[in-house]
């Protein structure tokens, strides 16, 4: 067994310390690496399209698969209904508070084969989000947009579908869930992106972290400096033996991160110019910006990746949580001082590259008010019966003085809460503009 595996944590190992760490990593902050993406409304489809899944008894658990379930997946068009997939699926809960707190629950699928739901590759792991707070059901998707917009490069894919499920206790079958965002699952695969280690940053990991990371974060109202939890979310320990994953990948991958560490928090030697991809620093921290997102400062659902030595921001994750809201405080950059983005701020260098990635990307940023009018239209049809089951008003997580708003139009019409997103991105764009000129 060791025989087998031993040469593949040589080359692992040895990744480490490739020509990466020879070259200068600034590229141009107007160049273009924007892939082809799929379109998120899949072409022909006249309804939301339907997904029916069948389990053998209550999912009960987010930690634990259930085996036994079936799903099939209706599209219609021209006005035949067609069944685009059928087959077998694992299925569990998923999220921490969306599962532990909301009423409509998130799930995970693990299919038995790879399939292409909505034209984006083939995978076996999607995610059922249910987006319960959120009034638009919008906010997710359109941060994913605004990502697709940039150099980040891959950004999950997805599209909304009505969702059926049995009740096992009743026996009653195809049950309305209510509207779902059915979306690839953040994962490392030929078909989404390629990377030596992916790094999830979450305080909500806490406890069943892999190791932790130096970082600025928020907590109890200032910001502090120490250890933040990380998880090693690729290479997937499930894949591996135990001892070889304990004793070569986890170190390995630590040692590739504390690589990049060092050279962030040794800005004088210069070495974080060969070693962070700065576009998509610059791009991740403008999306979140925009999307006015503080889940990085805590952090949560934060991810980084490493590839022959370069350490990239991203794939995005998670905006449905007090996002898309004008704010009544003093107009700031909310992330300035989250994570590695302390160290990189006071640097000129950083700055001007930021300063120059928002200029290139601000009109594709303008034009998500097109993109959101579009989205709220393929979901209007069937917006008022997910609403009917699952009003989101007032929501549990609410601080006290918030009122029962996370939000902020949880109690609006589904036309007024759509408006009022559109207005903060229009807000925010302001925002950053005088706030970016600034740091000039």
């Amino acid at each position: 067994m060791f025989l087998r595996v031993h040469p593949k944590a040589i080359f692992l190992l040895t990744s480490l310390f490739l020509v990466a760490c020879q070259r200068e990593f600034i590229v141009s902050p107007d160049s273009e690496i924007i892939p082809e993406k799929p379109s998120v409304i899949p072409a022909g489809i006249e309804t939301l399209p339907r997904m029916y899944i069948t389990t053998p008894s209550a999912i009960v658990s987010k930690d634990n698969w259930m085996d036994g379930a079936t799903l099939r997946l209706e599209v219609r068009v021209a006005g035949r209904d067609s069944v685009v997939y059928e087959g077998d699926t694992q299925i569990r809960g998923r999220g921490n508070s969306t599962w532990g707190s909301y009423p409509k629950k998130p799930y995970a699928l693990k299919l038995d084969t790879k399939a292409n739901f909505i034209g984006t590759g083939k995978t076996r792991h999607w995610v059922l989000l249910a987006n319960w707070g959120d009034r638009t059901l919008l906010r997710n998707q359109v941060a994913f947009e605004a990502a697709r917009r940039t150099s980040l490069e891959w950004t999950p894919s997805g599209t909304f579908v009505d969702l059926y499920m049995n009740d096992p206790d009743t026996g009653e079958q195809d049950v309305y869930q209510g509207i779902y965002w059915l979306g690839e699952k953040v994962r490392v695969e030929g078909s989404h992106f390629e990377a030596d280690y992916l790094y999830s940053f979450d305080t909500s990991d806490r406890g069943k972290e892999d190791y932790s990371a130096w970082c600025h974060y928020y907590k109890g109202g200032e910001w502090q400096e120490g250890e933040v939890p990380v998880t090693l979310k690729y290479p997937d320990k499930d894949d591996y033996p135990l001892y070889y994953w304990i004793s070569y990948l986890k170190d390995a991958s630590l040692m590739a991160l504390q690589e990049k560490e060092d050279a962030i928090y040794h800005l004088a030697t210069g070495e974080w110019k060969r070693q962070l991809d700065l576009n998509s620093f610059c791009d991740w921290y403008l999306v979140n910006e925009l999307c006015v997102n503080a889940e990085g400062r805590h952090p949560k659902s934060c991810f980084y990746y490493i590839r022959d030595g370069i350490m990239y921001a991203g794939p995005v994750w998670d905006f449905d949580f007090g996002t898309f809201r004008k704010s009544s405080e003093v107009p700031r950059l909310r992330l300035r001082s989250s994570l590695y983005y302390f160290q990189l701020f006071p640097l000129p260098e950083f700055r001007s590259h930021l300063i120059a990635r928002w200029k290139y990307l601000r009109p594709r940023f303008v034009s998500l008010v097109d993109y959101v009018d579009e989205q709220a239209d393929w979901i209007r049809s069937r917006e008022e019966a997910n609403h009917d089951m699952w009003p989101c008003y007032p929501n549990p997580l609410a601080s006290p003085e918030a009122g029962g708003y996370v939000n902020g139009d949880e109690d609006l019409s589904f036309q007024e809460a759509v408006d009022r997103m559109k207005e903060a991105i229009l807000w925010r764009i302001e925002v950053l503009d005088e706030q970016l000129a600034m740091l000039q």
